[in-house]
Order: structure tokens, then sequence, then C-alpha cells
């Protein structure tokens, strides 16, 4: 009895982090929301840079 339970327990945990389908039809899911754009990479390269630099003058 209790190995019932324990599957039945584990199915409908499963099946509750199951994934539904897509979107419908009229929503664009194709096309990126924003792209990124490359001056975050600049900014996390001068962010980087200045971190070290910071870490080495303690």
């Amino acid at each position: 009895m209790s190995l019932v339970f324990t599957m039945l327990l584990f199915t409908c945990s499963f099946s509750a982090f199951a994934q539904l389908p897509g979107f419908g039809d009229d929503v664009d899911d194709e096309t990126p929301a924003a792209p990124i754009d490359s001056l975050i990479f600049a900014g996390f390269a001068a962010g980087a840079i200045y971190g070290v630099k910071k870490y080495k003058q303690d």
C-alpha cells in the first residue's frame, strides 16, 4: 500500500511541474523583446577594471 501511495505521490508531483504548451497563435514569441546592447558589455568590462583597481589599492 505504501508503494502505491509513493508512486502516486511522485506521479502527481512530476505532472504538477510539467510545462504547458506554448503561447497562442496571436502571440509573437519568436522575436526577442529587447536586444542586448553592446554597451552593457562595455559597462561590465569597465566595472571589472574598476573593481580590480579598487581591490589592488587596499
